[in-house]
């Protein structure tokens, strides 16, 4: 449900989800990847990329504030989001706490 790589040169990892969903269900299994992979990528800064994406659930909201807590401020963003996605981070009030786009 979700793969990360490193690019060593800028210590950033970036993360695509493949899944058109993250459910629940999905967001769990993402969380476990991308801790894993987090713990051994030694990045300063992460991506997640949701192009493709057309459903979060709150899951994947936690998902990020805790990914985005495991960097300095500013460091952790989310590309490529659905215009409807945007609304829900928007709706959450996460949208001024990531950056999103």
């Amino acid at each position: 449900m979700i793969e990360c790589r490193v690019d060593k040169e800028s210590r950033t990892m970036f993360c695509r989800f493949p899944a058109k969903k993250m459910d629940t269900i999905a967001s769990i299994e993402a969380d476990k990847t991308f801790l894993k992979s987090f713990s051994e990528a030694g990045a300063d800064n992460i991506v997640f990329d949701l192009e493709g994406v057309d459903y979060i659930a709150s899951g994947f909201l936690r998902l990020c504030l805790s990914a985005a807590s495991k960097v300095e401020k500013g460091n952790f963003s989310v590309i490529n989001t659905d215009p409807q996605i945007i609304k829900v981070y928007k709706i959450a009030g996460l949208d001024s706490v990531l950056k999103v786009s």
